[in-house]
């Protein structure tokens, strides 16, 4: 448990780091873009492939995949529905913040630090369904849904962001890696990993530059909305997963564990790319972190795991 909450006391000051940066000109103005290139086209791709060659994944588990899309894919729906009567410049903030997981960051080092080491692929799978919704599919769909085209180019126009992400055909190809039984070559696992390394503190630094810690007239109530929101959802996600899911108890308990994750460090980024509140989406974020770490917690607990 020390380990854990040493690493997300790590994690909490990084954000911070960006925070001051940017409220002290630290950094330049365009910093967080720059900073979200390197992550999305760089250090992102390398931690999946990393991810993917380190660990041991079997084909009959690939059905836990399924399950983490499910759970990044649910709250974006309901999102969209709830939120269909909004305006356009509204919207991204709670179809980005209501779903996904940010698990390489903060559900990883939990699970590493309380469960069995087998666990540690349950995650993993996890994340591969999770990102599927998070590294590119929420951004396609949404881009397309509010751009207002013709239904036609629409779907043309979603299909081309979808396998333009980096990140996104990075999982297609590494499941199809463990459908044929390849394995990632060691010499690629070894290259990846100093980029790999890279991308837990790029990405929350990142968060932390697109954080705004003022919330104007307004504003307070679509935070609350957009967290309510994410908190009813992974409630009802994490009892589903614990009570109904075919597997053992120990992987129902990281499934529970991982759905309370806190928001995907990318949030942020896709809601300043579709005109959205990038500020409020990085405010919402961070405070999903001490929710989420909150509730891991006491998930953990009542599972009787530790």
């Amino acid at each position: 448990m020390e380990s854990a909450l040493l690493s997300v006391f790590s994690f909490a000051t990084i954000i911070l780091l960006g925070i001051a940066a940017a409220r002290f000109s630290l950094v330049g103005k365009s910093a967080d873009k720059l900073i979200s290139t390197i992550v999305f086209k760089l250090t992102l791709p390398a931690t999946i492939i990393h991810a993917f060659g380190t660990t041991e994944v079997a084909p009959a588990m690939l059905g836990i995949v399924l399950v983490g899309f499910v759970c990044a894919a649910i709250p974006y729906a309901v999102a969209f529905f709830v939120t269909r009567h909004m305006d356009a410049c509204d919207r991204p903030l709670f179809l980005f913040g209501a779903g996904g997981m940010n698990i390489g960051c903060f559900a990883l080092p939990f699970i590493q630090a309380i469960f069995p080491a087998s666990s540690v692929v349950t995650v993993c799978l996890i994340d591969a369904g999770n990102s599927i919704v998070v590294t590119g599919g929420s951004f396609a769909l949404t881009k397309a849904l509010l751009s207002g085209d013709a239904e036609g180019h629409r779907g043309r126009a979603m299909a081309k962001r979808l396998f333009s992400s980096i990140p996104f055909d990075c999982y297609i190809v590494l499941i199809a890696f463990v459908l044929l039984g390849i394995r990632v070559p060691d010499a690629v696992i070894s290259f990846v990993e100093p980029i790999a390394n890279a991308n837990a503190f790029l990405s929350l630094f990142m968060l932390g530059l697109m954080t705004s810690t003022h919330v104007g007239e307004g504003k307070l109530d679509k935070l609350i909305g957009v967290l309510g929101l994410r908190v009813a959802a992974c409630l009802a996600l994490s009892l589903a997963a614990f009570f109904l899911l075919p597997y053992d108890y120990l992987t129902r308990c990281v499934i529970a564990t991982v759905i309370w994750a806190p928001m995907s460090a990318l949030a942020p980024l896709y809601t300043l790319w579709c005109g959205g509140d990038h500020g409020l989406a990085g405010l919402a974020g961070t405070i999903s972190i001490v929710l989420g770490i909150a509730a891991m917690l006491c998930v953990i607990t009542c599972s009787g795991v530790l």
